[in-house]
């Protein structure tokens, strides 16, 4: 799905980074690549099916070294290569980390616990109530018992969980807080791909992953107000979330 981390790179431009760089397969490159010049592209080694190949994990090692920050999961799918390469950012403890889509479809596969996907280090994550559910078990329809899951799941794991929906949920396990932005318009594929790379700029602009989640839910739901407000809830797309998210970003930080 190479929309997705398009929209996740882009989302990170638009909030304030001034590089960033897209890791994909490489039969996808030239299509990431011609989603907006602005973008940056890494080959990895692929497979015939054009997915990540184990081999791209010695690849991202060698340019890990050099971010800020990084944001996994979007478009990236499940198989053996993607989990490898959620496995090594597991362990990149000096570097905050987003976690979304199938990188946390992955940690619930093998197990929060497990040795290979145990998260170390500032790292936030970022299910809607279906991945919620495959990570701890709570009912995708059970709202209030998500909210209980995704606290007791950030103390335990110490890490910070932004639980998506209306009124999007963020607990360090401690503080518990609910952004308050957002309309049902952005209930569409690829908003929550801009979201990943929206926290991922945050974190990157040095801003630990607590306020980072919270701001960036915020800036996330006031860029969809924004569109809604121009467009309509029915015809937005993430496209325009994106194109309102700088002016988001003005109104709340003044940059």
């Amino acid at each position: 799905m190479a929309g997705a981390i398009s929209l996740s790179a882009m989302a990170a431009l638009r909030t304030g980074s001034g590089l960033v760089s897209a890791f994909v397969p490489d039969r996808c490159l030239d299509t990431v690549a011609g989603f907006d010049p602005c973008l940056m592209t890494i080959a990895a080694p692929d497979n015939d099916d054009g997915h990540f190949s184990q081999d791209a994990t010695a690849v991202l090692k060698i340019h890990s070294a050099k971010a800020n920050a990084i944001g996994i999961g979007p478009g990236m799918g499940t198989g053996a290569g993607a989990a490898s390469l959620v496995a090594m950012i597991c362990k990149l403890q000096s570097i905050p980390r987003v976690f979304d889509a199938d990188a946390l479809n992955l940690i619930s596969r093998s197990g929060p616990h497990a040795a290979e996907t145990r998260i170390l280090g500032p790292a936030v994550l970022t299910p809607h109530p279906g991945e919620m559910e495959r990570l701890t078990g709570s009912k995708a329809t059970d709202r209030l018992s998500q909210i209980e899951a995704a606290v007791s799941f950030a103390l335990s794991h110490d890490v910070v969980l932004l639980l998506k929906g209306a009124q999007t949920f963020v607990t360090d396990g401690k503080e518990r807080w609910f952004n308050e932005t957002g309309n049902p318009g952005m209930a569409k594929g690829g908003s929550g791909d801009c979201l990943t790379g929206i926290i991922t700029s945050l974190l990157g602009q040095g801003i630990p992953p607590c306020p980072a989640a919270k701001l960036g839910a915020f800036l996330h739901g006031r860029a969809g107000d924004l569109a809604a407000a121009a467009m309509g809830e029915s015809g937005m797309t993430p496209m325009d979330l994106l194109h309102f998210l700088p002016v988001a970003l003005r109104e709340s930080t003044g940059k």
